[in-house]
């Protein structure tokens, strides 16, 4: 039985756009502190309702910028003989191989001028987009979904080409069906 590769990629953001989450979110927890040690040792700057508040909406800032910096600025991609598995913070999708029709490198959209671009009649619309913040470039994909029915897919890829090429090879290549049987010897 011949060995089955596996092709594995991360897909992060650019290193600038974690110096801003990081940033924002320090920015953020600094505010936050300075505020509550002020409140502790002298006069507070906000007190009653209006810091209610003030710690609300800093709070929830620092929430929000911490699940895009967990769910949207990295994600992983598998390639196996039978399946390609997408993980992306907490979504995740596993397509078999064999509903895959069509494979290509998409071309590098902003993310923005994709979507836009769905409402022309004469595009194939995307019907789920699995991508990075700051990542343009990434593959499509069409996968079966019924007898006559498909959907295309957009992948957010560093590395589109290798993608393009290790998934296309594994859809390609030829299926051993375990129940093939076995051409009988005559004597």
């Amino acid at each position: 039985m011949a060995q089955q590769s596996v092709y594995f990629q991360q897909v992060k953001s650019s290193g600038r756009m974690f110096a801003f989450l990081g940033l924002m979110l320090g920015v953020t927890a600094g505010a936050l502190t300075g505020v509550a040690v002020k409140g502790l040792i002298d006069e507070p700057v906000v007190s009653g309702g209006g810091a209610l508040a003030f710690y609300l909406a800093f709070g929830i800032s620092s929430l929000m910028t911490m699940f895009v910096m967990l769910n949207y600025l990295t994600m992983s991609l598998r390639v196996s003989g039978e399946e390609f598995d997408i993980r992306l913070g907490m979504k995740s999708a596993v397509i078999a191989v064999a509903d895959i029709e069509v494979v290509r490198v998409a071309e590098p959209l902003s993310r923005m001028t994709r979507t836009a671009s769905q409402a022309r009649p004469d595009r194939q619309s995307i019907s789920k987009l699995w991508s990075v913040l700051g990542v343009k470039t990434g593959i499509e994909i069409v996968i079966k979904q019924g007898v006559s029915a498909s959907e295309t897919w957009f992948v957010a890829s560093t590395d589109a080409e290798t993608l393009h090429e290790k998934l296309s090879a594994v859809i390609s290549s030829p299926k051993v069906d375990s129940e093939q049987v076995e051409p009988s010897a005559e004597g």
